[in-house]
């Protein structure tokens, strides 16, 4: 099973939330970024203004594609990115999927297949939790809302300002798991 580092974007921290971006990073080296052109901009406040939007690579490229390397970024429609990530996922065998504290990840990333249920037959049922890893390994000790957390970014020594871009946080996720256990 090859490991897949997911992190998505989204307008809010409420049950109606909607995917501003997404991306994923493999152990193996591919990843895919995409920024959707649909979310609801009604839902959008100012601290997802100044920290997420303000980081999107590709506002006005619309149905915008490029591959570079082992690299796929898309702007699209969410029915085009789901199209693209299935065709993504089409070259692994098996995928796991590990996201950091993944709860609206993974729901986000299930919506986009049309639910869990509809989720490529490659990709293993249930998502791995990066944040339960670190609590593991003593690295996170829940005193009250974040004291005793620690930076991913600093965890790996990567600078904190790319932190909120959808990819550069996957990549981070992907450095942290194999900080803690070496690929």
């Amino acid at each position: 099973m090859t490991k897949i580092f997911l992190d998505t974007e989204f307008t809010g921290l409420h049950q109606n939330t909607t995917l501003i971006s997404i991306a994923l990073v493999a152990e193996t080296g591919e990843e895919f970024y995409a920024e959707l052109d649909d979310y609801d901009e009604n839902q959008v406040d100012d601290w997802v203004r100044d920290n997420v939007i303000s980081k999107l690579e590709m506002i006005g490229k619309d149905d915008y594609f490029s591959t570079i390397g082992k690299t796929i970024k898309i702007r699209a429609h969410r029915i085009k990115v789901a199209f693209t990530l299935r065709s993504f996922f089409s070259e692994f065998e098996g995928v796991e999927i590990w996201a950091d504290v993944l709860a609206y990840d993974w729901v986000l990333f299930c919506e986009l297949f049309g639910g869990a249920m509809n989720l490529p037959d490659n990709i293993f049922y249930a998502p791995f939790d990066l944040a339960t890893l670190l609590r593991l390994k003593g690295h996170i000790e829940p005193v009250s809302k974040y004291e005793k957390d620690v930076s991913r970014f600093e965890f790996v020594g990567v600078d904190k300002g790319k932190q909120h871009h959808a990819l550069e946080d996957a990549r981070v996720e992907l450095k942290c798991y194999k900080k803690i256990y070496p690929l």
